[in-house]
């Protein structure tokens, strides 16, 4: 929290200049200041941790008497935190990914979903942001499961200016929610956006030839990088920031698939289940006839920790490759269609 300016514009009001004056605060940090200041609007907001907090911390140091440590407890996090959502409070527990996610399923499941309780799950280290932690503390199975929960709002925001608007968002959505975030990178897109909407995509930049639909802070700096390489060679490409994956946002698929040849989806999460998955879906429900192709983690586990950029590299989410395999599959779209198997029997 060393690096945050004490004095300056006024977050909730301004977030555009406090973001500008605190240029090094990851989305994580950011999420914590931006509910701290909610908090001095909102007496109803309360913040559950599982062994967080300290150093510092806004929300601890603002908000004492609203702020519970739970320690290394995320199904007793979830239970107290959907105890508390029943009699008024707005509810939100904090913690890693794979833990709140996975460890603490049941919870989410039977204590959030199945009562639509007003509970708000954030979790950092989503995708493999944990990175030198090992598997352990990656989470590339957590949209698959929480998506697949009715009842269930989930998104991840795509930079500070996202985190900042999604955190009030939530606020004033009743119903369970789960917001995923990164560990220590620091997004900051120039990308002109007009608030925010929980299920509504961003157009970020228009194209005609492909249509990157990407989710979460990853997925969307790179399907920009690669749009920015295809445009090097010739190819224009939509990039579409789906940050709700439920509810998701159909007519934006629907527009994309209207508009370009050939749809990506680029996220930091397991290709089956995620982005992806729900872009196949709605292409298939609505028999709109487009190839999608599925970029983000692949299906296994890193056997070697490593840097978050080197795991990403290893899965081929970075700009350089997602341009080069949609290069690739653009070709293979342009190539004459072989005679359908009856014709050649004759």
């Amino acid at each position: 929290m060393s690096e945050l300016q004490t004095v300056g514009a006024d977050l909730a009001s301004d977030p555009e200049t406090w973001l500008r004056e605190n240029p090094k605060l990851p989305n994580r940090q950011i999420f914590r200041h931006a509910l701290a200041r909610f908090a001095e609007q909102d007496p109803r907001l309360v913040l559950l941790e599982a062994d967080l907090g300290g150093a510092g911390d806004p929300f601890e140091a603002r908000h004492k008497s609203r702020y519970f440590n739970l320690g290394i407890c995320e199904a007793t996090m979830l239970d107290v935190a959907c105890g508390m959502a029943h009699v008024g409070h707005v509810v939100f527990a904090h913690t890693f990914a794979p833990f709140g996610a996975m460890r603490a399923c049941e919870q989410v499941r039977l204590g959030m979903a199945y009562p639509q309780a007003n509970v708000k799950l954030v979790c950092d280290y989503g995708g493999v942001s944990g990175a030198f932690f090992g598997p352990t503390h990656h989470a590339i199975e957590d949209l698959a499961i929480l998506r697949a929960m009715p009842g269930m709002t989930v998104f991840s925001p795509a930079d500070g200016l996202e985190t900042i608007l999604a955190t009030r968002a939530m606020i004033e959505h009743n119903g369970p929610v789960y917001m995923r975030l990164g560990r220590n990178r620091v997004s900051r897109l120039e990308a002109q956006r007009e608030g925010f909407t929980l299920g509504r995509a961003h157009c970020f930049r228009e194209g005609s030839d492909v249509g990157l639909i990407a989710h979460g802070e990853i997925g969307v700096s790179v399907a920009l990088e690669a749009a920015s390489r295809l445009e090097a060679q010739g190819v224009s490409a939509r990039v579409v920031n789906m940050h709700t994956l439920k509810p998701l946002d159909e007519a934006a698929i629907l527009e994309t698939a209207e508009r370009t040849q050939l749809l990506v989806t680029v996220e930091e999460h397991n290709i089956l289940g995620g982005l992806g998955g729900a872009v196949c879906e709605t292409v298939c429900a609505h028999g709109l006839g487009r190839r999608v192709l599925r970029m983000g983690i692949q299906d296994r586990y890193d056997p070697l920790a490593g840097t978050h950029e080197s795991l990403l590299l290893g899965h081929g989410l970075d700009g350089a490759s997602v341009a080069e395999r949609i290069l690739a599959s653009l070709s293979r779209l342009h190539t004459v269609a072989p005679e359908p198997v009856a014709a050649r029997r004759n």
